[in-house]
């Protein structure tokens, strides 16, 4: 079995992926990302607006790449974690990113298309086509609980052994606990810990709102630290709302790439 192609065939099914990492502190840290495919091996292709986050994971000893929903995802998806070592890649004149991701881009994050989707688009937004590209070197590979309901969610936890990530379910036991359940029905581990949920509108991805929970597991428990203000998708935008995301997006890119 060639399993860089089983994985290959995965990333390329899913659509949505989460993506956990170590931050400075040895905290851990998540965000949904969109996972595509590079030179056999997993990677993210960040806009230059998103430099702190890139150089943060990227600076990180260890990650992970979560697959956890199914939805808008092809039939070879399946549920998994795969642990990786991130390196970081300045694609400044967006050559590696046009030649060899950007089909899959446009097919898994229809919000690139009004940016991207022909050359006159690309020279016009020529600011959105420069990549910081998180090459994610696998290690190793498990199974995780695909997320069906909004209250399953992926956990990461520091530990002394590293990062580990599962996907989980959560009851409140009162307003500072947790109770979280390994879907799968993994033994937890105890560390600091960090939930992430997420939801986005389909079929357009225009909206995609994250929530992470943060505190300190031990045994099946979670003791909260600092609670999301949001845990469901944000409202429809309105037009100004469009235009000054656009407008935000390309000035994060102008000044990350003037630096």
């Amino acid at each position: 079995m060639n399993l860089a192609a089983d994985i290959q065939r995965v990333i390329e099914a899913a659509t949505v992926s989460e993506l956990t990492w170590l931050d400075a502190a040895g905290r851990p840290d998540a965000w949904p990302v969109t996972p595509l495919w590079l030179a056999e091996q997993p990677v993210v292709a960040c806009p230059y607006a998103s430099d702190d986050f890139a150089r943060g994971v990227a600076g990180s000893p260890t990650a992970a790449l979560v697959l956890s929903d199914q939805r808008m995802s092809g039939s070879r998806w399946s549920p998994l974690a795969i642990t990786v070592r991130p390196r970081l890649i300045e694609d400044r004149d967006g050559s590696i990113f046009t030649d060899q991701l950007l089909v899959q881009e446009l097919r898994k994050y229809p919000p690139a298309r009004a940016l991207l989707d022909s050359v006159i688009l690309r020279r016009e937004h020529w600011w959105y086509v420069p990549r910081l590209l998180i090459v994610l070197e696998m290690v190793s590979v498990t199974a995780v609980g695909p997320r069906v309901h909004p209250g399953e969610q992926v956990l990461s936890v520091a530990t002394d052994r590293g990062l580990v990530v599962d996907t989980a379910s959560t009851a409140a036991l009162d307003e500072d606990r947790l109770q979280i359940t390994s879907l799968l029905g993994h033994p937890l581990p105890e560390g600091d810990a960090a939930l992430l949920g997420h939801d986005f509108s389909i079929p357009d991805l225009e909206r995609w709102t994250p929530w992470i929970t943060r505190g300190r597991l031990t045994g099946d428990v979670m003791d909260v630290d600092e609670y999301p203000t949001r845990t469901a998708l944000e409202p429809t935008l309105g037009l100004r709302q469009r235009l000054r995301r656009h407008r935000d997006l390309e000035k994060g890119c102008r000044r990350a790439l003037e630096r």
